[in-house]
């Protein structure tokens, strides 16, 4: 028994699970989903061993089947399997989209090109739980736009059986991974110009109900996917384009090569998405700005759209200003449905920056909780008239954060889609934009230009991407 201990005490890998922060930090509000990704230390000799299969692509030909559940006990990613790529002297798997909470990873296997399985995470209680140090469950927490690492200790499986690990079997151990090469075009036949590579989102499907959704670069693409089907459907997305639906054989797939891909078609005329851009000036333009210290005094003329809290150099006190904006869209044609709306701000000069604010830091990221919002303004106001005594009332619902940031441009483009084509539905009518800090006022804000603003090309540009139906 002490010689088993010390063969399988030479293949434990240490547990980490390790939130990583996005670059930007959003509460629920904003965000409601986040991302796990599995990675695997191996020792040295291990990861020899896998390494030994490592395509020309740099993709490995091992996956992880992973099973996981949600606090209640209720299945929320059932036996996935999910390629491992090589990095380092460790192998880390692609991201895997959660919504935001609390989760229990139940199963965990490395299978090898083969199929077989070849390491196993033991289950607390089982025969062999006590050679690791946390046996599954292993809690992990998935944070809004951030990436929870997942690695826990897997033991060699050899001639063990799955009881040996806690499974009453390993479930689909026999699954030989299938890989094919695979390009994606913008075709036009009737052009007079080369082939154009472009980027894609391809999502598999198999008979079986596994699918797993890949982005494809503007280059030959070595894919891995789940074999034992035998024919596959495609559904191929590009922003701008209609979506293709498109059915393979497992041996049209198998029988491409890198010189040979598979060459996947967006035909080039189905970019029905088309564009108006509203940027008003002075006349056409509706935006104010409301402060605290002018509470009934209007700014419906008045060059920044800004949400700041600044000192007020003669009165020692801290100024609050917010501000509001309304697009006239009439322009659009009727039957015009909404697909994406960008807002372009500009600014002519910073406001002055108070790193004292970034003290006050979010415990569970260590970052700043501070920005701005834009919320849907749900009642009639007007622009010579609306002072911060008298506002028109906002709603939560659908808002859109703006992040502090620092840029080599004197501009920002922020997607408020959700401000015109609401995520989460609404009985309410949209009266405009509403900017102000956000959760608090702590720091000096943003200042950009509004439709009053002398130089017309840093006035607030609206883009509205629409079909018709």
């Amino acid at each position: 028994m002490r010689a088993l201990i010390k063969f399988f005490y030479s293949f434990l890998i240490p547990l980490t699970v390790i939130g990583i922060s996005s670059c930007e930090n959003r509460n629920d509000d904003f965000a409601a989903k986040g991302k796990a990704e599995f990675s695997l230390n191996m020792p040295e000799d291990g990861a020899k061993s896998l390494s030994g299969s490592s395509l020309d692509s740099g993709v490995m030909s091992y996956h992880i089947m992973v099973s996981i559940e949600d606090m209640d006990g209720n299945s929320v990613i059932s036996d996935s399997l999910i390629p491992v790529y090589a990095f380092g002297t460790g192998f880390t798997s692609e991201n895997v989209e959660l919504q935001t909470g609390d989760y229990n990873l139940t199963k965990f296997l490395v299978i090898n090109p083969s199929g077989a399985v070849i390491y196993a995470a033991p289950i607390e209680g089982s025969p062999l739980a006590y050679l690791v140090n946390d046996p599954l469950p292993v809690n992990f927490i998935i944070r809004a736009d951030q990436v929870t690492r997942i690695a826990p200790e897997v033991l060699l499986v050899g001639d063990q059986s799955p009881g040996q690990f806690g499974y009453a079997n390993f479930g689909m151990q026999i699954i030989k991974p299938l890989g094919f090469w695979t390009i994606c075009i913008l075709d036009c036949p009737m052009c007079m110009r080369p082939t154009e590579l472009t980027t894609a989102k391809l999502t598999v499907f198999a008979n079986n109900g596994w699918n797993y959704t890949f982005k494809l670069e503007p280059a030959v693409n070595h894919l891995i996917i789940r074999g034992g089907s035998d024919f596959y459907y495609f559904l191929l997305e590009k922003e701008g384009y209609f979506p293709q639906k498109l059915r393979f054989t497992a041996a049209e797939l198998r029988a491409t090569t890198k010189e040979n891909p598979l060459v996947l078609k967006i035909p080039w005329d189905s970019n029905q998405w088309k564009t108006q851009i509203f940027q008003p000036g002075p006349d056409e333009g509706k935006d104010a700005m409301i402060s605290n210290l002018d509470a009934d005094k209007n700014f419906g003329k008045y060059k920044y759209f800004e949400a700041t809290y600044i000192t007020e150099p003669l009165l020692t006190v801290m100024r609050s200003n917010r501000s509001l904006i309304w697009f006239n869209l009439n322009a659009l044609p009727k039957s015009a449905v909404i697909r994406k709306v960008t807002l372009q701000l500009s600014y002519d000069l910073p406001v002055p920056f108070d790193p004292t604010y970034l003290t006050d830091l979010d415990p569970s990221t260590g970052l700043a909780r501070f920005g701005g919002v834009l919320q849907q303004i749900v009642e009639p106001w007007e622009e010579d008239k609306v002072t911060w005594n008298a506002p028109p009332k906002t709603i939560e619902a659908n808002q859109v954060f703006i992040s502090p940031f620092n840029l080599n441009v004197n501009f920002i483009t922020v997607d408020v889609t959700r401000l015109f084509v609401p995520v989460n539905e609404v009985a309410a009518p949209n009266y405009g934009m509403f900017f102000k800090l956000w959760p608090v006022e702590r720091f000096p804000g943003f200042r950009f230009a509004s439709s009053d603003f002398p130089d017309a090309n840093m006035r607030p540009k609206l883009t509205v991407y629409y079909t018709i139906n």
